[in-house]
């Protein structure tokens, strides 16, 4: 799938979830951002805060280690 953003969280990211954020709001609703982490605990972060936020994570993969999250910029999002 395509994504408009792409967030590489693979080793050393300083504050990832900021940017994560940052990045998601530079999009419009219904444009793509895809994240990559190789920490388990990162990828169950971005997806509470995914749902909190009203994006949808429409794949999901896991391969040698590292999670790659395809999300959707949700509806309710625009509206924070």
């Amino acid at each position: 799938m395509y994504a408009d953003r792409v967030v590489n969280c693979i080793g050393a990211c300083q504050s990832p979830m900021l940017t994560i954020d940052g990045e998601m709001k530079v999009l419009n609703k219904g444009q793509i951002m895809q994240v990559m982490t190789d920490d388990p605990a990162l990828a169950e972060t971005v997806r509470s805060w995914a749902g909190k936020n009203g994006h949808v994570i429409e794949e999901e993969h896991v391969v040698s280690g590292v999670t790659t999250l395809i999300m959707r910029k949700g509806i309710a999002a625009e509206a924070k």
